[in-house]
């Protein structure tokens, strides 16, 4: 039997970038960012913890995610995913909203194939850069709040496991309503991101085109000392148009806590429970997540 190597031998020289990140966003922290109205903070207290895309916060993070992919051909793959994100806005005037984000997933693998590794060899690499640009609009009421943008995902991936290898770009929209009564900062937030690819890595048309629409049903409860729970923390819902209109269906809880005004951690899980015949993006997934906020 393999023995699995430690995670953090593999991610040791990825994470060494984490100081400049963190740096960074000490330095940012001296700018004053621009503050919610009156109506908003009624509404909402001080308990954003940036959960709430059409009440953005400037954060860096680090996400850390453990991933276990369905069964294949007597193999148990599995893949480990340290995430570099980044969320900045900025106010535009008259209640207007710029949000723009960038993920960078450094991607280990274990037992997952490809063309290029039949055999399932673990593999350590970059994964496929992911951008996006929002426009907030001023809310009709402090408990509405509602955005819309663009995404697009870049084939920065250097092997098969760790990307699809394909240009994605697609819209995004959110709306969100406020739910104080439950408890500060909760609330509901239907989004919606459609991705299609519109051009392949190197002209290497050979892995499947993208065609995907991913739905979130977030609800965001607060709780007491700081705490909260999320269900659907993740754009976790899928409908997959390039394979006959597929579904995938997870559970998906989060939980974490606002550690104080710079910090929130969080941890969160996701299990798939309804899927199509031979669409299943994963079986479970594990994930912590530390934000800085600033």
């Amino acid at each position: 039997m393999n023995k699995r190597p430690s995670i953090q031998v593999h991610y040791l020289a990825a994470l060494g970038v984490l100081p400049a990140l963190y740096a960074a966003g000490v330095a940012l922290a001296d700018e004053a960012a621009p503050s919610e109205s009156g109506a908003e903070a009624a509404i909402h207290g001080s308990f954003n913890t940036g959960e709430d895309i059409t009440l953005p916060r400037n954060v860096v993070q680090v996400r850390q995610r453990y991933q276990r992919l369905p069964d294949a051909n007597g193999r148990e793959p599995e893949k480990w995913v340290t995430t570099l994100r980044a969320d900045l806005w900025t106010g535009l005037g008259d209640g207007w909203k710029l949000y723009g984000r960038a993920d960078l997933p450094l991607v280990y693998s274990n037992d997952v194939t490809s063309p290029f590794n039949p055999n399932g060899h673990r593999r350590f690499g970059q994964g496929d850069l992911l951008t996006e640009i929002a426009i907030v609009a001023p809310p009709p009421t402090a408990r509405l709040g509602y955005g819309l943008g663009v995404r697009a995902v870049w084939p920065t991936a250097g092997l098969n496991e760790a990307g699809k290898g394909k240009y994605q770009i697609g819209p995004v929209a959110g709306a969100r309503y406020s739910l104080p009564e439950i408890g500060p900062g909760s609330f509901f937030l239907a989004k919606a991101i459609y991705l299609n690819s519109v051009a392949s890595r190197d002209g290497n048309s050979g892995r499947a085109d993208i065609n995907l629409l991913k739905i979130q049903p977030k609800f965001n409860v607060g709780l007491p000392d700081h705490w909260f729970v999320t269900a659907y923390a993740s754009e976790s819902i899928e409908i997959n148009y390039q394979d006959n209109g597929k579904v995938f269906i997870p559970f998906d809880l989060m939980v974490g806590r606002k550690l104080n005004a710079r910090f929130v951690a969080s941890l969160e899980y996701a299990r798939s429970m309804v899927h199509d015949k031979g669409y299943e993006p994963y079986q479970w997934r594990l994930e912590a997540r530390i934000g800085y906020y600033f």
